[in-house]
């Protein structure tokens, strides 16, 4: 068992990674729209599997009316996928749900510092998480659980978590970068929300 210490030191050391990983990012245009591409693309393969894999499911319950039982499975799988790339890419576009009414009183400068607060708690946060992820991972594979239906092992169906964190504190990473050398343009705001 890994104990909340270890985690912590792990997080910790996956942070130096994902910051220095995310600096030739921030600095290089071809490395940053490799990412962007790298999110746009598999967010929109899983998700539209995963709604493919459901219209399949409908269709074959009520219509040939013999439900297949590995489709509920494998539609978790590739919209859990679909929507962990989608959150990061949300997150470049800098598109998340913010409560902004400390952020929209303050100057400019106390505007940055926030903005650079949230990124780093961000990075922190997903570290963690990434880690976290892994161990779980690791205890499932030590368990060798498998699914139900397919016969896959459930560390497999679960990757996601420590993958999807991992590429959190990356875009997190890269969004502080951006942010610390005045290269981010601002949300758009969305009327009457």
């Amino acid at each position: 068992m890994v104990t909340l210490n270890e985690l912590m030191l792990r997080a910790l050391l996956l942070l130096v990674v994902v910051f220095a990983l995310a600096w030739p990012v921030a600095r290089g245009e071809r490395l940053k729209r490799g990412l962007a591409l790298f999110e746009d693309v598999f967010s929109g393969v899983f998700l539209s599997t995963g709604l493919a894999v459901v219209l399949i499911s409908v269709f074959m319950r009520y219509v040939l009316n013999d439900p297949p039982g590995w489709a509920d499975e494998f539609a978790r799988v590739f919209v859990a996928w679909g929507a962990m790339f989608g959150f990061s890419l949300a997150l470049r576009e800098r598109r998340h749900i913010t409560v902004d009414m400390l952020h929209a009183a303050l100057p400019p400068g106390g505007k940055r510092f926030l903005d650079l607060l949230a990124h780093l708690l961000g990075a922190i946060f997903s570290a963690f998480l990434a880690v976290t992820g892994w161990a779980f991972i690791m205890f499932q594979k030590m368990l060798d659980l498998r699914s139900i239906y397919t016969d896959i092992p459930e560390w497999i169906l679960m990757f996601i978590l420590p993958l999807g964190f991992f590429l959190f504190g990356l875009r997190f990473a890269v969004n502080f970068y951006d942010l610390w050398r005045g290269e981010v343009q601002e949300p758009e705001e969305v009327p009457g929300v």
